[in-house]
């Protein structure tokens, strides 16, 4: 395959091992950009009243490790609570950068153990404490960029040396500018306007 120009949205990482060595410098900013894996865990419950509506609520890091947040999707998404609308459903997130030290591997962390946790988080939270009649719980691996101190350097470091060297290759997606969906499309517009030329 040949191209003109590149545009990757790959993490950085990923992104990083597909390099050949003559991309060095650019090689060691993108593999200082880390990511965490998420657990997400879907649960489904008939005739659970929510104590509260809502999108849904993240938690602070001090109060309840490795719980990120519950999302209210029966709350977001009524037309999909079935038939009768008693459906309440919810989605539990858990781990992110907690999720070595208090839940273990993500590679093989027991999926009943995620679903506990998760039904536990529920019931401490929204006082659901009844059996979920659905479940899913799925391991998102290395799924959120970290911006950890200096994050802003490494990235105008790759920045200049993609102009630097003339490289034609452009960066998008959650690893660099952003990790929301908005930040992503942005990237991804900005990225396309600078080839066409509506952007310096």
């Amino acid at each position: 395959m040949e191209a003109d120009h590149v545009i990757s949205a790959l993490p950085a990482r990923a992104l990083a091992d597909l390099l050949p060595a003559g991309f060095e410098p650019l090689i060691q900013d993108l593999l200082t950009i880390q990511a965490v894996s998420v657990a997400v865990v879907n649960l489904q419950y008939e005739n659970a009243q929510l104590p509260v509506t809502g999108f849904g609520h993240l938690v602070p890091s001090f109060e309840d490790r490795p719980l990120l947040g519950i999302v209210y999707d029966s709350v977001a998404f009524p037309e999909q609570n079935g038939r009768q609308g008693s459906a309440t459903r919810l989605t539990v997130m858990l781990g992110g950068a907690w999720f070595t030290s208090h839940l273990g591997d993500p590679d093989t962390i027991p999926h009943s153990e995620l679903l506990s946790r998760a039904q536990e988080a529920v019931k401490k939270h929204l006082g659901i404490s009844a059996e979920p009649v659905r479940s899913i719980v799925k391991v998102h691996q290395s799924c959120i960029p970290q911006y950890t101190l200096g994050h802003w350097k490494h990235i105008e470091s790759a920045t200049s040396q993609l102009k630097q060297h003339n490289l034609p290759l452009s960066l998008v997606g959650a690893s660099y500018n952003g990790v929301s969906v908005n930040d992503c499309i942005f990237s991804a517009q900005t990225a396309v306007s600078r080839l066409v030329g509506g952007v310096s």
